[in-house]
């Protein structure tokens, strides 16, 4: 596994093909702190959206989930710096984004793949 940091003048950018690649994918989401412990907040459900704050730049990362009838919207407010965990073959393996307080917000994918070897996606329900 290697870790990349994205730059924070590429937050904007970098999310949107994120989500373009992994849309639809199963997440679950962990939130880590030094006052709260580990919490899972999301289990595998499908990503709808990780988007960056484009107006206010209060560096807010929101991660949007979910499929017809259930839809959950995680927000990590003052997002100090981003990071992509990657496989040894290069497929994304997790998001981390390190707020402020020193929370730490982890989505992780049930299943790790290189996009061009997955043919479909399941549409969300």
């Amino acid at each position: 596994m290697r870790t990349v940091e994205i730059p924070r003048e590429a937050w904007v950018q970098r999310l949107n093909e994120f989500t373009s690649i992994h849309v639809g994918w199963l997440v679950s989401l962990d939130v880590l702190g030094p006052d709260l412990g580990a919490q899972h907040q999301i289990d595998n459900l499908p990503l709808l959206c990780v988007c960056a704050d484009r107006t206010d730049h209060d560096r807010t990362i929101e991660v949007s989930v979910g499929r017809s009838g259930e839809h959950l919207t995680h927000m990590i407010a003052a997002a100090t710096r981003i990071y992509i965990e990657m496989t040894d073959d290069g497929a994304d393996a997790a998001l981390q984004v390190e707020s402020a307080d020193g929370t730490k917000t982890i989505l992780r994918f049930r299943v790790t793949a290189l996009p061009e070897t997955v043919d479909v996606i399941a549409a969300p329900r």
